[in-house]
């Protein structure tokens, strides 16, 4: 990513790693998505993404030291030598605040959540001890959210945590919360703050808000810098935090304070009457085009939304009934192609990513390989949560508390603290209905499969079949050859090397590398690894024997240009890395990167079987087959 320097801020979400970058043209993506454990890489906006999955937490744990200070925390949209968007740095703003407090409203939310399931279902009583306890560390983190807003802006912002504290403290100061409570009693709705009339400041109540104290933390970062600039050095420890605050807090609670939550509750107002309006549309939009919307970021956007919602209304009926619907509709998708796809890996990664979306987690479902690389179960999965999302619009479908993952553990937030069963019972059939849709619509309407999508045999595709069957079905024994490399597949008869295009070394194919490194393409020995680390022999656990020859007279570079991960006689198993090469550098010595993959035992086989002549090949792929 051009080094720790160019690095203005990282951070991370459930399953991204996210970078605001001095210089985004110093990036080399293409190179990062061949990382080892990369699912993907992407700018939304001007905001670097590269995605990781459910492992992303450890994955940070080792990226924040590399990046020094720019792990912890941001410069408020401030980046050099590049101008943002403001709709980029109002998200990137967003995310980095409510990123690092998901894994506290997730664990909170999900604790109320449990809570309003057992006092439906009769388990606990509001009255009882236990009750008490469990909602009181259920609802600490709501109630007291302006503190945790604090600290994750301070952050971002760049400035003082513990002086973004006393803002947060002084919007919940319990004597004004007390004077805002009187205010039923016939109490003063205002506080005359200088005793002059002048600056009257209004009563709210601002636990669960989170637009005023932002904005106060906002304006406490330029004003404490600007003291700090005019002040000596020798006092500005005692005064410039004093100052700061005789400045920012009054403004905050005449001004800010009553704008952010008139702004606050103006927003949900309108979301809210969306759905009042028309729930079915509403919801067929939301639910529908949620991943779209995950996709580049915004859905952080509708946190304060639905937050707002929560404490005004007591419920969120928009953002997460539709996202607990989208995210389930990606996990049917992604079990439909677990059970249709002929590719191992593709069942593989169809059955972990659709439980993980299940869960609540979709990049693994969206960007690891599966729906969006496969296009049909993606479009599928959009259908299948706009109707659904509809349906939850038109019903009014309800969460009680926040959940930061949404998926099946998050469904008891939809139960209602007030005892009554049917919103539960309603999500969970939607929920269920949102796994099974897209799932039967995939059985139904198919996709083309890897092995097909990227076929272009010169033999018609049931000759091809024909073929096989015939000799499997004689000889009862097929071993199977993946791809050792990404690239592009060149028929072996069109090698310049005569000794491998006249197949005097045996059949097989070669590829033209677009990554710079080879794996095994079966289990099994290395046998042959000549100093040049050039080629590989390796001797399969069937009796197989593969050679893979990188390039074409590479055998001159003498070893220069290749970095050997094995040695003779080490046991392999399929996909391990064997060989790094450096195509580029190669190519300008003149010298072809072309890559054979040969059985050189061929006379021991019926048949060598190509499985794709020609067009795209991706490492891990079905390249072979040996008939036996």
């Amino acid at each position: 990513m051009g080094g720790a320097k160019n690095v203005n801020q990282a951070w991370h979400c459930v399953t991204r790693l996210r970078f605001n970058l001095n210089d985004k043209d110093k990036v080399e993506i293409e190179e990062i998505k061949k990382i080892n454990g990369v699912m993907g890489a992407q700018f939304s906006g001007d905001q670097f993404q590269v995605i990781i999955g459910n492992h992303v937490s450890d994955v940070f744990a080792e990226v924040e030291p590399l990046v020094g200070g720019a792990g912890s925390g941001g410069d408020g949209g401030e980046k050099s030598g590049q101008k943002q968007s403001v709709v980029s740095l109002v998200m990137d703003f967003i995310s980095g605040i409510f990123t690092p407090i998901l894994p506290a409203l997730a664990g909170a939310g999900l604790l109320k959540g449990f809570l309003a399931l057992f006092t439906t279902v009769g388990w606990l009583t509001t009255e009882s001890d236990t009750y008490m306890v469990l909602n009181a560390i259920g609802d600490s983190v709501f109630y007291f959210l302006p503190f945790f807003l604090a600290v994750s802006t301070a952050r971002k912002m760049r400035t003082n945590e513990y002086l973004a504290l006393i803002v947060a403290g002084t919007l919940m100061y319990p004597s004004l919360i007390e004077a805002f409570n009187a205010i039923e009693g016939g109490g003063p709705d205002t506080l005359d703050f200088l005793g002059l009339g002048i600056i009257n400041i209004p009563l709210l109540n601002y636990d669960t808000s989170v637009i005023p104290v932002i904005l106060s933390v906002i304006l406490l970062k330029y004003v404490y810098d600007l003291v700090k600039k005019v002040i000596p050095s020798a006092i500005q420890l005692m005064f410039a935090p004093m100052i700061a605050f005789l400045i920012v807090l009054p403004l905050s609670l005449w001004l800010i304070g009553p704008l952010g939550t008139n702004i606050g509750n103006f927003v949900s107002d309108i979301f809210n009457w969306l759905f009042e309006f028309s729930g079915l549309f509403a919801g067929l939009l939301l639910a529908g085009f949620m991943p779209l919307i995950i996709m580049t970021g915004m859905h952080y956007a509708f946190a304060p939304i639905a937050i707002t919602s929560l404490a005004t209304l007591g419920y969120d009926n928009m953002v997460m009934p539709m996202m607990l619907i989208s995210n389930a509709a990606q996990a049917g998708a992604a079990l439909g192609v677990a059970v249709i796809s002929k590719n191992r890996q593709m069942k593989q990664l169809g059955l972990s990513s659709g439980i993980s979306a299940a869960i609540g987690i979709t990049e693994p479902a969206m960007y690891g390989g599966v729906n969006m690389k496969l296009k049909k179960p993606f479009v599928l999965a959009l259908v299948s949560a706009g109707i659904l999302g509809a349906i939850a619009g038109w019903y009014g479908l309800k969460a009680y508390t926040m959940s930061g993952i949404i998926g099946i553990f998050a469904l008891p937030v939809f139960a209602d603290p007030a005892g009554e069963s049917a919103s539960l019972i309603v999500s969970i059939v939607l929920f269920a209905l949102a796994i099974v849709l897209p799932f039967i619509l995939v059985l139904i309407f198919r996709f083309k499969d890897i092995e097909e999508d990227t076929t272009a045999s010169t033999q018609p595709k049931e000759e091809v079949a024909k073929a096989k069957e015939t000799t499997t079905e004689a000889t009862g024994k097929e071993i199977m050859v993946q791809s050792p490399l990404k690239g592009t597949i060149v028929p072996l008869a069109e090698v310049s090397d005569q000794t491998f295009s006249q197949e005097i070394m045996g059949k097989g194919i070669a590829i033209e590398p677009e990554e710079d490194r080879v794996v095994a393409p079966i289990a099994g020995t290395i046998m042959v690894f000549p100093e040049s680390q050039h080629a590989i022999g390796l001797k399969g656990d069937h009796g197989e024997e593969i050679l893979i020859h990188i390039g074409i007279d590479t055998v001159s570079l003498k070893g220069e240009h290749f970095n050997g991960l094995i040695k003779e006689g080490d046991r392999v198993e399929v996909g391990q890395p064997l060989v790094e090469f450096d195509r580029e550098a190669i190519r300008q010595k003149e010298i072809e990167t072309v890559t054979m993959i040969v059985v050189t035992n061929t006379a021991e086989y019926l048949d060598v079987l190509p499985i794709n002549a020609d067009g795209p090949i991706f490492e891990g792929e079905h390249l072979l087959s040996l008939v036996k």
